[in-house]
């Protein structure tokens, strides 16, 4: 039968099915088996548990002999007792007896010996489980002397005495507890200097140690109370940390204590060490309570006497040599600290976490005379543990978390912005045309209080809702950051930041924050050099776009950029730290720079839908010709002669060509849709420049076909028309171009007709351009554009009868089209004599009719008639 299948027998059915000689059979193999487990059990017990058993061989060996020395022990006082009753004074010792009798005060010496180890031994178990490890050691030296005189005794005793080599080894096991308690006390995380001493004593004592060996002793067991600190497990860092600034706080405080030499007043492991070694120092067997018992007379001297032997020997250097190891164990411990708290502080994700950790810290109290000890220790002045050993990886860790959560910051950033781009996308809410936006009255507009009114500050500024929500959250990640660090930085919360966090003179509050320098440095570089991620990620981004989609994601991105710089205020402060504002301008200058190269996006679109009509300008059929010519002005020119005077008219165009005038009105409202006041100008620049270039080579290609006078006339006012009103003075390419094609389309007329229509064609420029300004604002390059040609000279008849004209002159760079109108001619150079003749009729005033004040209402009446009048005359002229 398989030897797995008898544990599990039925013995009922066993009986039933098997014969008596099977049964025998298993029975047997039950047997074997059953005597097989029993020496697997002993194998393993014995080697598992062979101290355990070889400990309770030893208890029960030393029991009974115990109980045996008891027994005799109580017989012999019998004995004496009897013996000290029955008088025998008289009785004459025979030198047998003599020698009986010695070797009866040897058996005792002996007996008192052994009792007195087994006694030392329960001693030294009692002081240990007191946590007395001096005495321990003490009881432990002189049990050591009394076995080794024991050992002195005569080989027919020591063979009686089967227990000799349990003492023995309990005594070997007795060291090795001693050394156990020694260490678990010097590795104590608290631990007094009294408590350092007895167990630095102990361990002299045993060792033989010298004192520059004790301090390597004593310094390498608070290494270890430290590294079990910091691989123990904690309910959080903060306690962690602060369990660890009281080990090294005691430390210092013990190596003063216990090893400085202060003045003529040894340390404290010295001035104990005397009271024991020393000549004046008390036996070792005078700190025991005996048992009572006659054979203590028995004791040898050389027992009672015994003290424990070391040689002290303090060095004139010593003071010297403990403080550079010292400083060695500064060193170490601070690479030991940094190693150690590297894994635990990955665990603190706010640096809000890190001010709790150090406010923890700072409640920790040092002594009173911590400068002397710092002095004694050749420490330096003012020696700050928290400072020197944990302050520094704080501060890495702060640096750490705060360009992780920048990092974070600008990633939800860029999350928020994909997000808000696909929300447009969906939704509908094109940032093409805003004018619906913008002009359209809310009852949210303006608030009561100051604040409140910033829906309308965003559209006079051509933020759309969608942008200002998302600068909203991008400046929500920014101010949370500023709350996290600002009690870390300042030790207030960040509503309640004052001007001047810390005095200048507090030393000590100063100490606390010193790493705020470093750390407002590393926040705003920070700041700056990740928020040009943003950048790089919208122009990725945008690049895989195409058609339309790129055109509304290249404007709202485009203009988040902007209104990031001015509405994104804890960003701004993020990076204007330290009062200086240098890293925010260039912030604001990557962002301006991005934003443009987005517009631009926008601008070639323009262009490429502007192409289709450029194209018409090149038509110059007289199909096309009829269409798009306008009115040309008719002019009467006199020339006087010797004998009589010729008068003959002239045609001259007067507006431009039909065409032209389509591509500027439709320029003009894909300005306005973006907003064109809001435009910055160099993207407003680039937008007339591009147009002009496309425009220009059109009417290049048009020089090239055969154009008669007419033609060449309309073509050359239409040119030189875009040219005065659109291309920026210092812009000498496109000038320059300008400037070739008028001379080619200027060879296209005769000589002697240019001479004479030249004059009338540039003073039809100036009227026309001056009369669509306003129709046409938006595309000029700068409010400065036009002053050549008189357009912002007041004349007399202006200042007295003023018109819309005066409504529609810019106050600054920012052009927007106040209404379509065509303001009435203005007097220009070059015009005709008769309106001087008709202005000199008017009578003036008599000197002696006295100026009367005119009151509000006369005023009020004579703007509006002023007003009413030139609608009637001038307005659709």
């Amino acid at each position: 039968m398989h030897k797995t299948n008898l544990t599990n027998l039925d013995v009922d059915k066993l009986f039933e099915e098997r014969s008596i000689d099977d049964i025998i059979e298993i029975e047997r193999l039950l047997d074997a088996e059953i005597e097989r487990k029993r020496n697997d059990l002993r194998s393993m017990v014995g080697d598992r548990y062979k101290d355990i058993l070889a400990a309770s061989d030893a208890i029960k060996s030393m029991k009974t002999m115990s109980e045996n020395i008891v027994f005799n022990i109580d017989e012999i006082t019998k004995t004496c007792g009897s013996l000290i009753d029955t008088p025998c004074s008289s009785i004459q010792l025979m030198p047998l007896e003599i020698e009986t009798e010695a070797r009866k005060n040897e058996q005792r010496v002996l007996l008192i010996q052994m009792r007195l180890a087994i006694f030392l031994s329960e001693q030294i178990w009692i002081s240990l489980d007191n946590g007395n490890n001096l005495n321990s050691t003490q009881y432990y030296l002189l049990a050591h002397h009394v076995f080794m005189g024991i050992s002195l005794n005569k080989q027919e005793y020591l063979d009686r005495l089967p227990m000799l080599e349990n003492i023995k080894l309990s005594l070997v096991t007795l060291r090795e507890k001693i050394f156990q308690k020694i260490t678990e006390k010097l590795e104590s995380v608290e631990i007094t200097a009294e408590d350092t001493c007895h167990n630095l004593n102990a361990l002299m004592l045993l060792e033989n140690q010298t004192d520059d060996q004790l301090l390597n002793t004593f310094i390498e067991h608070r290494k270890t109370a430290l590294q079990t600190l910091i691989n123990s497990q904690f309910s959080n860092v903060r306690m962690q940390i602060a369990a660890m600034l009281r080990c090294l706080l005691t430390t210092i405080q013990l190596l003063h204590a216990c090893f400085i030499n202060t003045g003529s007043k040894n340390g404290l492991i010295w001035e104990e060490l005397d009271n024991i070694v020393g000549e004046n120092s008390q036996p070792t067997i005078s700190k025991l309570e005996l048992p009572v018992t006659p054979l203590i007379s028995y004791i040898p001297n050389i027992i009672k006497e015994f003290r424990p032997k070391l040689k002290l020997s303090l060095k004139e250097d010593a003071k010297s040599i403990k403080s550079a190891r010292v400083k060695s164990w500064i060193s170490s411990t601070q690479n030991s600290i940094q190693k150690g708290l590297e894994s635990s502080l990955q665990l603190v994700t706010t640096i809000k976490g890190l001010y709790m950790i150090r406010e923890e810290a700072v409640k920790i109290d040092i002594p009173e005379n911590w400068n002397k000890i710092c002095e004694d220790l050749y420490l330096p002045e003012k020696f700050d543990i928290w400072y020197h050993f944990f302050q520094p990886i704080l501060t890495t860790r702060a640096v750490t978390l705060l360009s992780k959560i920048i990092r974070n910051n600008i990633d939800e950033i860029k999350k928020d912005v994909e997000t808000s781009v696909k929300n447009i996308l969906q939704t509908g809410k094109s940032e093409i045309d805003l004018r619906l936006y913008v002009w359209t009255e809310d009852s949210s507009d303006i608030g009561k209080l100051e604040d409140d009114n910033r829906v309308l500050k965003m559209k006079t500024m051509g933020f759309s809702s969608e942008v200002i929500t998302l600068c909203d959250r991008v400046d929500k990640t920014f101010l949370n950051l500023l709350e996290d660090i600002s009690q870390y930085l300042y030790g207030v919360e960040f509503k309640d930041l004052p001007s001047a966090p810390y005095l200048l003179n507090d030393f000590k509050f100063k100490r606390k924050f010193a790493d705020r320098d470093n750390l407002e440095n590393h926040l705003r570089i920070e700041c700056t050099s990740k928020s040009i991620e943003i950048c790089r990620f919208i122009e990725d981004s945008l690049s895989k776009e195409t058609n339309q989609n790129l055109i509304i994601k290249s404007l709202f991105c485009a203009r988040f950029l902007q209104a990031t710089c001015n509405l994104c205020g804890n960003f701004k402060k993020c990076c204007e730290f330290n009062n200086t504002s240098v890293d925010w301008v260039k912030v604001c200058d990557n962002f301006s720079k991005t934003s443009q190269v987005l517009w631009k996006n926008w601008v070639n679109s323009c262009v490429e839908k502007t192409l289709d009509l450029v194209k018409l300008l090149s038509d110059t059929s007289p199909r096309s010709m009829i269409a798009n010519l306008t009115r040309w002005d008719d002019i009467e020119i006199q020339e006087q002669t010797e004998e009589k005077l010729f008068k003959s008219q002239i045609s001259v165009p007067l507006k431009p060509s039909v065409p032209l005038t389509n591509i500027l009105v439709k320029l003009n409202k894909d300005l306005s849709k973006v907003l064109s006041y809001t435009l910055p100008k160099e993207v407003h620049i680039y937008f007339l420049e591009a147009h002009v270039d496309v425009i220009l080579k059109e009417y290049e290609r048009v020089c090239s076909q055969d154009l008669n006078q007419i033609q060449a006339l309309q073509y050359l006012l239409d040119v030189r028309f875009l040219s005065t009103l659109c291309i920026p003075r210092e812009n000498s390419q496109l000038v320059t171009f300008s400037q070739n094609i008028c001379d080619k389309l200027r060879n296209r007329i005769d000589p002697f007709d240019l001479d004479v229509f030249y004059s009338h064609l540039q003073n039809n420029i100036k009227k026309s351009i001056i009369q669509s300004q306003t129709l046409f604002g938006c595309l000029l390059p700068s409010s400065a554009q036009l002053i050549n040609l008189g357009a912002y000279t007041k004349t007399k008849d202006q200042e007295k009868n003023p018109n819309l004209m005066a409504l529609s002159v810019p106050s600054n760079n920012a052009w927007f089209p106040l209404l379509p109108i065509t303001v009435p001619s203005q007097k220009l150079p070059g015009a005709s004599a008769s309106k001087k003749e008709t202005k000199e009729k008017n009578p003036k005033p008599s000197r002696s009719t006295p100026k009367r004040a005119q009151d509000a209402t006369s005023v009020v009446r004579q703007g509006a008639a002023s007003l009413f009048g030139n609608l009637t005359t001038d307005w659709f002229s």
